[in-house]
């Protein structure tokens, strides 16, 4: 995939940067000198953007969305996947990463998106952290902050479904595998030729308890299992209800070149527990702790 753009923002001149996380806030962005990119957008329109920093500061952690800003437009954001432990000491660096697309841009155009970060759990005394001196101190820097926008030629369909008003689908049930969203999560793509196999990915989070509940993620063509999985994500030590899990599944389809498909995003539910979901969507237009949960992402992409 051809990069379109990329930080990668380690300043070592003196101590570490911190954003704070000890305050509920809606998404804003990090850095506009320094994590800001110009790009062009390319011929589909659709851009793939990563993010990873790193938390620290506290025994437990706050509960964080990464995302991109277009002037004040949230254009995506998400509950970010990586290291999470919710007993540790206060000098653990704990490495949070993004990764989603953006769809829907005109061809040839210039872009200029921002890093950005939102915070739905509070907790004192942290921050998203990078950069610090380069010597033999303990605990002084934390890296650099990545930001990346990559072209996406080989995508054949692209969903980061992140609604105004979040979505709950339980995990409180034995289930098995069910569509997710008939409208807004069913991708209908078309081959290429030559094509023989696709690559699913499909992430979100899941919260509400103190433990986690066993899921798959998959796809449906109608009542027809294409594939699924039990996606990887997880956390260590004891959860609180309001810490956010991202879960996300990768797998390879066999398809027929030159073959139109329609296919549904999916969930099944293997080991039950009560008062959990997955949950996407949520507003950005307030500081109210744990109501959103950023996109639900599918993507399909020819291999």
């Amino acid at each position: 995939m051809p990069l379109l753009g990329a930080k990668h923002y380690d300043p070592t001149g003196g101590a570490a940067v911190s954003k704070d996380c000890s305050a509920l806030t809606a998404m804003a962005a990090i850095d506009t000198t320094n994590l800001r990119i110009t790009f062009t957008a390319p011929a589909n329109g659709i851009v793939l953007v990563r993010l990873r920093g790193t938390i620290h500061g506290a025994t437990t952690f706050p509960m964080i969305l990464l995302g991109v800003l277009d002037g004040s437009t949230v254009k995506g954001r998400q509950v970010p996947m990586g290291a999470l432990k919710t007993t540790a000491v206060a000098t653990a660096q704990l490495t949070q990463e993004a990764l989603f697309t953006v769809s829907g841009l005109t061809p040839g155009n210039s872009y200029t998106y921002d890093a950005a970060y939102a915070v739905e759990v509070l907790k004192a005394s942290t921050g998203i952290k990078y950069g610090g001196p380069d010597n033999s101190t303990t605990n002084d820097a934390m890296g650099g902050f990545v930001f990346e926008i990559w072209d996406t030629p080989n995508i054949l369909k692209a969903i980061h479904y992140d609604p105004a008003g979040s979505v709950s689908k339980a995990t409180d049930t034995l289930q098995a595998l069910t569509a997710l969203d008939t409208t807004n999560l069913r991708a209908s793509f078309t081959t290429p030729a030559g094509c023989t196999n696709v690559l699913v990915r499909l992430r979100c989070p899941i919260n509400g308890a103190t433990t986690m509940p066993g899921i798959l993620l998959g796809v449906l063509d109608g009542s027809t299992i294409k594939g699924r999985q039990s996606p990887i994500g997880g956390v260590l030590g004891t959860a609180v209800a309001t810490t956010n899990i991202a879960h996300e599944a990768s797998f390879i389809v066999p398809v027929t070149a030159s073959t139109s498909y329609t296919w549904d995003a999916a969930w099944g539910v293997e080991i039950v527990l009560a008062s959990t979901a997955i949950r996407y969507g949520g507003p950005n237009t307030n500081v109210t702790a744990n109501d959103a949960w950023g996109g639900f992402t599918y993507e399909v992409w020819a291999v």
